[in-house]
């Protein structure tokens, strides 16, 4: 019927406009039987555009039907594209114009109008003037049109074609059921389906529809670069690859720290990974923020919130410290100051990754207490803290003892009476005088294939450290304590360095100095008055450690051995104890000595090499004090210093017990007898519960221990050491001495 309609128009005698209103279907098969016959000319809505994004000049239209039977080739005209442009337009617009055509005098001309999406309105025009039906006015069988339209704006250009004119092109053609450009106009009134694509956010929806970050994670300048980079590659996913996201987390830091584009895009990678996050923090992170400034200080600062009693709190912990590893102390800083809000929680939230943190943490203690969680928290603090055993000394015990508080009391920054009491006392019996000397001690050292490190101010409170951290590096250990010689300076204590090949030390200044605020930085006054030098000490030791390490490895020596000059007193500065002269000199190392005069009643000094020394924790009248740590005085953590031995292990020496059964004595304890493949040169100890003891040699092979602790029957774990280095954990089952013994020993168990 529609072929017939347009056949029996252009053969009438009327020469006005034709608009036949057609579907899809429709429209494509009498275009094409149209085009077939050879005898139509088509004329083009998008022509009628006078720049790509100007919508049809209507008035040029009709000046080119007004002289189409001049200008045309042929007096039978189609027009494509008004129909969709009107339906764009709107109703009212598509009335407006039908009806300035229906009278349009087209002189001896025909013009065959194919319209689609205005059926309804033709329709309405067609009732309102039953003549117009089948003269001017006709419909298909078909008029159903399914078109619609996707703009975006010209800013974003997320299609690639741009203009009105390009989307009545499309539309001209006929085979596109969705037209896509990028135009600047608006059609508010729009018969057909239209989405504007007005900003970035909403582009990037459309090109990736799994792309499900909230518009509010971003910025618009944001979401324009990577919509720019979404509408290339097609998908979210393409676009990190391209930048080479993954989840290793090993540049976290880096990724985040910025506030550029790719740190945001870095982000926006997270979230959209959220669900598959192994890092159970950062996933809780993620979950929890709602932008990208945020996220980046919450990673740092989410953790102060959740209390360490949560069921979740070490696994947050854990993951957190391997996120924040990478970060500055300038970053992290922030996060300690803020993090001090709850001083019950605080300490739980700190790690040791940063210096700024372990400062921190020493500081809480000394306000707060010890928390039995510090292995966790700051290791090698818990490392310093551990009770060092001395062994094969004369001073066995007294230093365990006294060393063990020591420690304690300078990480709390106070001093106990009891423990002031017995430095005064050890002041007046000077215990350290039965050690050997240090310089004896470095002298029985073979210098062949040794090299020496010099470690000034290094004393002994620091060996349960060190013999740790030696240990952790694969290091066997060996550990010898001696005394300096007084006063404790170091003009009168490096003849053991002096005298060393020179070609095989060093000496490390770092640790003396941080003791000294003038070079070592570490000023301390009201607002910073804790011990927490502590630790950067710890520091610079495991750094020397590491070298041995590397050095032993590298076979550049068989022995690395670290010596020092004298210890320092953190406790002799807290003391602020000024004795009654005042010398000429105004004493030196703070106080700690002066050069001799007569007539002094000072009963906790001695006098050596020409200068009277204080033992006890005071200074001379008028020298300044000290406010970091101090040396040059006769306390034990002045005076006595170690010689430790680090060496590569030897991993073929075993250790077996010699009985299959240990008989054990109620009063006397239980004899061990131990069998080594090979010959030892260090001393070898057996430790029961946290307490070492001596080994005696029986021959070249075998060894005889005695351990009184050992009382009861049954199986006792017992750690056998050689020197320092755990060598054996062994299970030993123990009896009665006697057989027969079911009484009063068997009764104990």
């Amino acid at each position: 019927m529609s072929m017939s309609a347009i056949e029996s128009y252009f053969k009438s005698n009327i020469y006005k406009p034709f608009f036949m209103a057609v579907g899809d279907i429709d429209y494509r098969e009498i275009k094409a039987k149209l085009a077939e016959s050879g005898e139509v000319e088509f004329i083009y809505m998008s022509k009628f555009c006078r720049s790509e994004d100007k919508k049809p000049d209507l008035d040029k239209l009709k000046e080119t039907l007004r002289m189409a039977d001049v200008d045309c080739q042929s007096n039978k005209l189609v027009l494509l594209g008004l129909g969709e442009y009107l339906a764009l337009e709107g109703a009212n617009k598509a009335v407006e114009v039908i009806n300035e055509l229906l009278p349009f005098n087209l002189g001896s001309a025909h013009a065959l109008f194919l319209l689609r999406g205005i059926t309804q309105q033709l329709q309405a025009i067609s009732k309102g003037d039953p003549r117009l039906s089948e003269r001017q006015i006709a419909f298909s069988a078909d008029t159903r049109s399914t078109l619609d339209f996707m703009f975006s704006s010209t800013e974003l250009k997320m299609y690639s074609k741009t203009g009105i004119v390009n989307a009545l092109i499309l539309a001209e053609e006929g085979n596109e059921e969705q037209i896509c450009v990028n135009t600047s106009l608006e059609f508010p009134n729009s018969l057909y389906y239209v989405q504007k694509v007005q900003n970035p956010y909403e582009a990037i929806r459309r090109v990736d529809k799994s792309f499900d970050v909230p518009k509010s994670y971003g910025s618009n300048e944001n979401w324009t670069q990577l919509f720019i980079e979404v509408n290339q590659n097609k998908r979210i996913a393409e676009v990190f690859r391209q930048h080479q996201f993954d989840d290793s987390l090993a540049n976290f830091y880096q990724m985040i720290s910025g506030s550029e584009y790719e740190n945001w895009l870095y982000y926006v990678f997270l979230f959209i990974n959220r669900d598959n996050e192994k890092n159970s923090y950062l996933k809780y992170v993620i979950g929890k923020s709602k932008n990208f400034e945020e996220f980046k200080t919450d990673i740092l600062n989410a953790i102060s919130k959740i209390p360490h009693t949560d069921e979740m709190f070490e696994d947050y912990y854990w993951a957190r410290k391997k996120l924040v590893c990478q970060y500055p102390d300038t970053d992290v800083a922030v996060f300690v100051s803020n993090n001090r809000f709850n001083s019950t929680e605080s300490i739980y939230k700190l790690t040791d990754n940063t210096r700024v943190e372990r400062e921190e943490i020493i500081a809480d203690i000394a306000q707060h207490g010890l928390p039995k969680e510090l292995d966790k928290i700051y290791p090698d603090l818990a490392l310093y803290l551990k009770q060092y055993h001395f062994n094969g000394d004369a001073l066995n015990e007294l230093l365990t003892e006294y060393f063990q508080e020591y420690k304690i009391q300078k990480v709390l920054n106070k001093i106990e009476p009891e423990f002031l009491d017995k430095v005064d006392k050890l002041a007046v019996s000077r215990e350290y005088n039965r050690l050997r000397t240090r310089d004896e001690l470095v002298a029985s050292i073979n210098t062949a294939g040794s090299f020496l490190c010099w470690i000034d101010a290094l004393g002994v409170e620091y060996l349960s450290f060190i013999v740790g951290v030696a240990q952790r590096r694969g290091l066997a250990v060996t550990v010898n304590v001696g005394r300096a010689e007084l006063p404790t300076l170091t003009s009168i204590n490096r003849h053991f360095y002096d005298a060393w090949p020179e070609e095989s030390k060093r000496k490390i200044e770092s640790l003396d100095d941080i003791k000294h605020n003038e070079s070592g930085g570490y000023k301390y006054g009201p607002s910073n008055q804790y011990s927490i030098h502590l630790a950067k000490e710890l520091q610079i030791i495991s750094d020397a450690i590491d070298e041995a390490a590397t050095d032993l490895g590298l076979r550049k020596y068989d022995q690395y051995v670290i010596a020092s000059d004298h210890g320092a007193s953190r406790l002799a500065v807290l003391r602020k104890k000024e004795e009654k002269y005042e010398t000429d000199t105004k004493g030196e190392h703070s106080g700690r000595c002066c050069k001799t005069f007569s007539d002094y009643d000072l009963p906790f000094a001695t006098e050596e090499n020409g200068y009277i020394v204080l033992a006890d924790y005071g200074r001379f009248k008028g020298s300044r004090a000290a406010n970091v740590e101090v040396h040059g005085g006769a306390s034990l953590e002045e005076v006595v210093v170690p010689v430790i031995t680090l060496s590569l292990k030897n991993s073929s020496i075993e250790i077996k017990v010699v009985d299959d059964i240990v008989k054990a004595d109620y009063k006397n304890g239980a004899v061990i007898n131990l069998f080594v493949n090979k010959l030892i040169s260090q001393q070898l100890f057996i430790e029961y519960k946290g307490k070492k003891y001596a080994s005696e040699a029986v021959d070249e092979n075998h060894y005889k221990v005695i351990v009184p602790e050992i009382k009861r029957a049954g199986t006792v774990d017992i750690e056998i050491y050689i020197g320092e280095d755990l060598v054996s954990h062994i299970m030993v089952k123990v009896v009665g001495k006697s057989a027969s013994m079911n009484s009063d020993f068997d009764d104990l168990i």
